[in-house]
């Protein structure tokens, strides 16, 4: 009988991926799409530097001035595609497209097993996996995403993943059914191996998306309102233990430190969040009492447990998106109309499950006639499902677009300088160069709020005196070249207004498909300059800097009779910094500050802080000749965070060697 029902569930799992797999098979060989205006050029840049960078990637470069490695994303989809790069030796972007074709394909089938897990008959389970493969819900309850994808015959979820390029998202989503399998498997058995593989699938979601872990942490809480009143207490035992258990297991990837910096840039990045909290801060936590008062109104009725789990998902993530269609305005949580698509599971497991109910009702001799009737429009849907990925799965010619030959351009003529560049040249400049950028991915993770002062100086100002302006601010943060994207630019954006406003005011060093690249004139290529005291841009309440410090600043390090500092890296965690200096003269770095730096000379460590702007400011009480030791040595919680992921995986190994825990658990 086992036996049987192996063989019933992995029939159904080969036959949902080789469906889904047909449908975006052009993933599994493109390198590059026309869809240049999504983020995906920003993992693929990502992956790319990893795949180079194996042994040296504690500190990240190449973005927001630098940055810890940690602040850049959750790092399981990134790690896995670089790995996939480095072992196949194939290009960064074949081997994203290639990772995300399997997520995407991977999707129906772990929502086909968390069903049957749950309670489902395996033919109810297997229509809503085929309805999921099949159908955009979201494209019929939210008019404005089904217009954005054509109409309900397309796939909004892969229009998510190719058009809008949301990789970790769908990947996120492949992976939450099985954290609710896990959980649901622990309850029931009791043993420590069911916990620990519970906390371990916990961990991936944690470790693959932000939006993604959030509509798993949903999730969870719809499980366990979902759960009969015998299990519910040691439903939520289980679940606290295997979420705490799981972040143990993730916290390296993603230690306090920079969950420190995402929470602290929610209230900038989401108004529309920050206006829930201040004027309705009840209204979650009252919708959330809802949803339990209705699982446990559904235990009442004796509806199956996959069938209550799926109701309360579907409303609760259908009420959060709804409540955030003005999400400048207003949203329960911090970007929730993303999770439409797992809104999207719900729906389609209820409708399995009525399609089987109805299917079961029929006289048995007339089945196999609605099985052949039900193959036409299941046929027709493979067919449009088919058609749009072919779509928006084109593959381009990369040497026609400007974001790749500008891209190539800077890295031949100015190697390892600073660029300014926005719109998708940013969003790509990294899956073809490492080039460093002054901003670049993700606002999530910038931890200096000055970028985003500067980048409005940049883009917005139109007259003269605001593209001056302009110009000092690059020259004070240390670009030695801005990327201006004219009408003929493939870039797809196009941010910076007029921009034929900076010809008057800057070198023009390179033209081509509509971008030019403009030198900001710099008396070096150098982020280190001598100033003296008073001369750093001050410190300001409130994260306000000072235009005039701004102004004096700039001017000094363009000062030729200053003395000259060489700065040079030596790898990607240390440089050195060469200047000749007198006892009071500080060393200004342009390269953004955490605690983790720390300045030596000849082994003696010298005082270090940061400037208004976010900068290093090193004051090395030196004289004539001095050579400084700048080094990376983690964020604070480095060392914390590699133990208590250490000791979760060695709490997580022996509980897979354990054959049970407390029953009364």
């Amino acid at each position: 009988m086992r036996a049987a029902k192996w063989t019933h569930d992995l029939a159904a799992a080969l036959t949902l991926a080789a469906l889904n797999v047909w449908i975006c098979w052009r993933l599994f060989w493109v390198e590059y799409t026309s869809a240049f205006s999504s983020v995906e050029g920003f993992f693929v840049g990502i992956a790319r530097y990893i795949s180079q960078h194996w042994s040296d990637r504690s500190w990240w470069p190449i973005w927001h001035c630098g940055m810890p490695y940690q602040d850049t994303y959750v790092p399981l989809l990134h790690l896995v595609t670089a790995a996939v790069t480095s072992l196949a030796h194939v290009s960064a972007a074949r081997a994203y497209h290639g990772v995300v074709g399997a997520t995407y394909s991977l999707g129906a089938v772990t929502l086909y097993l968390m069903a049957v897990r749950l309670g489902a008959h395996r033919g109810a389970a297997f229509l809503g996996a085929l309805t999921y493969s099949l159908f955009s819900p979201s494209a019929v309850l939210i008019p404005e995403f089904g217009r954005d994808v054509g109409g309900p015959l397309f796939s909004r979820r892969l229009q998510v993943l190719t058009v809008y390029g949301e990789g970790p998202h769908i990947s996120a989503m492949a992976l939450l059914p099985l954290a609710i399998l896990a959980l649901q498997h622990a309850v029931e058995k009791r043993t420590g191996r069911a916990f620990a593989l519970a906390a371990l699938a916990i961990a991936l979601v944690f470790l693959t998306n932000v939006p993604g872990t959030m509509a798993l942490a949903l999730a969870v809480f719809c499980w366990l309102a979902s759960q009969p009143a015998k299990q519910r207490a040691p439903a939520w035992k289980i679940a606290a233990g295997a979420s705490l258990l799981a972040y143990g297991i993730a916290c390296f990837g993603v230690p306090p430190s920079s969950l420190g910096t995402v929470f602290g840039n929610v209230g900038p990045m989401h108004s529309g969040f920050s206006n829930s909290l201040k004027h309705a801060p009840y209204l979650l936590p009252g919708l959330l009492a809802l949803v339990a008062a209705a699982g446990y109104l559904l235990c009442r009725v004796r509806l199956p447990l996959w069938a209550r789990f799926a109701a309360l998902y579907m409303v609760l993530t259908l009420v959060l998106v709804w409540t955030a269609r003005a999400s400048q305005t207003f949203e329960l949580l911090p970007q929730v109309g993303r999770l439409h698509l797992e809104m999207e599971m719900g729906v389609c497991l209820l409708l399995g499950g009525i399609a089987w109910a109805i299917y079961s009702l029929i006289p048995r001799w007339i089945r196999p006639v609605v099985l052949v009737l039900f193959l036409a429009p299941v046929g027709i849907q493979i067919g449009h499902y088919h058609e749009r990925a072919r779509s928006d799965i084109q593959p381009v010619d990369v040497r026609k677009r400007s974001e790749y030959t500008t891209a190539v351009w800077l890295e031949r003529n100015l190697p390892g300088q600073r660029v300014y560049a926005m719109g998708s040249t940013s969003f790509w400049l990294n899956a073809f160069t490492g080039t460093p950028q002054m901003i670049g991915c993700c606002e999530q993770g910038e931890a200096m709020p000055v970028l985003s002062n500067v980048a409005y100086q940049v883009n917005a100002g139109t007259t003269p005196e605001q593209t001056a302006i302009a110009k000092t601010w690059m020259q004070a943060m240390g670009v030695q070249a801005m990327v201006v994207n004219g009408p003929d630019s493939t870039d797809e954006y196009k941010d910076i207004k007029t921009p034929e406003r900076f010809e008057a005011v800057l070198p023009a060093l390179h033209r081509e498909h509509g971008d030019t690249i403009y030198r900001i004139p710099q008396r070096s290529t150098s982020l280190a300059h001598v100033v003296r005291p008073g001369e750093e841009v001050r410190q300001l309440p409130a994260h306000l800097v000072d235009p005039a410090d701004v102004a004096r600043y700039a001017a000094v390090i363009q000062d030729p009779s200053r003395p000259a500092a060489e700065f040079e890296w030596l790898d990607g965690n240390r440089a050195r910094i060469r200047a000749r200096l007198a006892p009071a003269d500080l060393v200004s770095v342009q390269v953004a500050h955490f605690n983790g730096w720390k300045a030596a000379i000849h082994g003696t460590r010298q005082p270090i802080s940061a400037d208004g702007l976010g900068f290093i400011l090193i004051r090395p009480e030196c004289q004539g000749d001095c050579e400084i030791e700048l080094r990376w040595t983690g964020a604070w919680d480095w060392w914390i965070a590699l133990a208590i992921s250490l000791v979760s995986l060695a709490a997580a190994g022996i509980l897979l060697r354990r054959s049970a825990i407390s029953r009364t658990v």
